[in-house]
Formats: C-alpha cells, sequence, structure tokens
C-alpha cells in the first residue's frame, strides 16, 4: 500500500464515520457545533477531486440552523408521512418497495462475514445508508491495520469492492439523487452530494463497479 492509499483510506474511513452520523442520526446541537467549531468542512480529509464532493463542501459551508435541520431529517428519512427519500436498499430493489426484504438479508449476510451485527437498539433493517457508511468506516479501519503483501491483492480491499459492487452502488446512487431533490435545506442537500463523491472515490480505490440494475423507486 503506497502512502497515498493509506491517506485515502484514511480519509474516507473518517468521512464515512461523519457520514452514518449524518445520515443516520437526528442532528444535534452537539453535532452541529463539533463540525463547525471543528472546521470538518473546511479541512476535509479527502481530496474534493470530483463535482460531488465540491458541491457538497460549498453547500455545506454555512452553519445551519438545527430546527430546520432536524425537520428536514423528520421529513427526508423519519415519518410520519410517507418519507421523502426512503434510506434502505430493500426499497429501491425489490418490486414491493418494502423495508426488510432480499437486499435488507444480503447485506447482514455480508456484515457478518466480519464479526458485525448491527444492534442500534431499535428494530431497523441493516440496509440504512447510513448503516452502510459505518460498515465502510469499519472495512477501512480494517485495511490500515493489516499488514499488506504488495505482491497479493488487499484481502479488505477485494471485499470492499465486492460490497460496493452489489449492495451499495447499485441503488445509493438513485438514493442520494431524490434526497438532494427533496431535501429542503442546504445542509441536506450537501450531505447528499458529499456522499456521493465519496462512494464515487471508494469506487475508484478499489475499482468497484456501477452495475446497473432494476430500481423500482
Amino acid at each position: 500500500m503506497t502512502e497515498q492509499q493509506y491517506q485515502t483510506i484514511a480519509g474516507l474511513s473518517l468521512v464515512s464515520r461523519f457520514l452514518y452520523q449524518a445520515l443516520h442520526q437526528s442532528p444535534t446541537a452537539e453535532f452541529i457545533d463539533a463540525i463547525y467549531q471543528n472546521d470538518l468542512i473546511g479541512q476535509w480529509p479527502l481530496d474534493a477531486d470530483n463535482d460531488s464532493v465540491e458541491k457538497g463542501l460549498e453547500l455545506l459551508g454555512n452553519k445551519p440552523e438545527l430546527k430546520p435541520l432536524a425537520e428536514d431529517f423528520q421529513a427526508l428519512f423519519i415519518g410520519p408521512d410517507v418519507l421523502k427519500a426512503a434510506p434502505w436498499a430493500s426499497v429501491y430493489l425489490t418490486e414491493e418497495q418494502t423495508i426488510f426484504g432480499q437486499p435488507t438479508l444480503a447485506i447482514k449476510a455480508f456484515y457478518s462475514q466480519f464479526g458485525i451485527e448491527i444492534d442500534t437498539g431499535e428494530r431497523e433493517p441493516e440496509d440504512h445508508i447510513g448503516l452502510i457508511f459505518t460498515f465502510l468506516a469499519h472495512l477501512t479501519e480494517m485495511a490500515l491495520q493489516q499488514e499488506v503483501d504488495e505482491n497479493k491483492p488487499s484481502p479488505i480491499l477485494c471485499a470492499l469492492e465486492k460490497f460496493l459492487s452489489e449492495h451499495v452502488l447499485t441503488w445509493a446512487p438513485r438514493m442520494l439523487h431524490i434526497m438532494r431533490e427533496q431535501a429542503e435545506t442546504d445542509f441536506y442537500r450537501g450531505i447528499s452530494f458529499a456522499a456521493e463523491g465519496t462512494l464515487r472515490q471508494f469506487a475508484q480505490l478499489v475499482k468497484a463497479d456501477y452495475r446497473i440494475v432494476k430500481l423500482y423507486r
């Protein structure tokens, strides 16, 4: 692993942790303060090497008010009305557009290969986009810790390629596009762009494919 690859993987790990928090957890004053007091956007740990990341950071540039953020998050991902941007793979990949479908089971099985069992304290599908980012963070951290044989492909990076190609890049870009079309705040529009660009950086790192599949939303 070259020094450049190491730095990229370390950056992807940090960004994935941030995107997990942004996409899975309702915003809090502490979270928003931490972003802007620590200048996470100005010191983004990856190069803004594609237009999606660049656009996302631009939209995230100014500290937002908490109340509209909480309302936006609720409408996008929680309800009680029809969700503006359902965050689960199963909704996009199954004709019934319901949660806990076959894509959920496939992603759960992939997690289990690495000893990961998702327990958020609630019964929720493992194919939530936020949980996917926390798993990507876990894999990148494993990649940073493993001993590398330069004559052999990294098994962790191979797993990343398989996970992205088969379980993420098929539907997540569509979900993130809907998210930014439906979001009421620049913050969540920016998160959608940043997440899309980060997935593109993951794909470039491990040479993952954007496979064309039938989507139902």
